[in-house]
């Protein structure tokens, strides 16, 4: 277990949100998943921004257009994570509240969410979240859902002993071994499974 510094710090950030699809993932710098990142690419070289496509960037200029009209054929030209440039703007209505699910979710979840917690509280949801799983080992994007889920705006650096700042939820949580058992998956090193001791 020791070195989890080094396991953390490889460019993948863990239990974090992706911004395109709001799911728990480990993200790169631009918080965007695998799929995610994937999509922002097509779209990239269907708008022709080849300065931006990190594909792009090793594609001679020549066979840029060669690049656009493969993607377009195997996926299609409709935009998958951005707006499409140069399409009409659409007109916005008056009222500006959201009303699709998601966003209904996410305000169902902030309303129950325990406002007042404290080390102890976050870890005691931690064990009692564990306790009521049926598998042994636990896909630790799931413990940081409840727990994201379950207090509001939690913060893993205002958790822990006093001077102590976590800059996520894993390492929070890897610091408790005595209750806590934490593994890297062997085949994809952003997956962390976890267990009680």
């Amino acid at each position: 277990m020791g070195n989890f510094e080094e396991e953390y710090d490889d460019g993948v950030i863990i239990d974090t949100i992706c911004a395109g699809c709001d799911l728990f993932r480990p993200v790169n710098d631009l918080s965007l998943c695998d799929e995610c990142f994937a999509k922002l690419e097509r779209d990239l070289i269907r708008s022709r921004d080849w300065a931006y496509s990190v594909t792009a960037f090793m594609v001679a200029e020549d066979q840029l257009e060669a690049l656009r009209e493969r993607v377009i054929r195997d996926h299609g030209a409709a935009y998958e994570l951005i707006e499409d440039p140069h399409a009409p703007k659409k007109r916005k209505g008056k009222n500006k509240r959201s009303h699709s699910r998601s966003t209904q979710r996410k305000r169902e979840i902030a309303a129950k969410a325990i406002r007042d917690y404290d080390t102890e509280t976050v870890l005691q949801s931690a064990r009692d979240f564990l306790r009521q799983q049926d598998e042994e080992w636990m896909n630790f994007s799931r413990l940081s859902q409840h727990l994201y889920e379950t207090f509001y705006k939690l913060k893993p650096k205002h958790l822990g002993p006093k001077g102590k700042k976590y800059k996520s939820l894993l390492k929070f949580i890897a610091d408790y071994p005595d209750d806590f058992e934490v593994r890297q998956d062997d085949e994809n090193k952003g997956i962390y499974w976890m267990r009680l001791r």
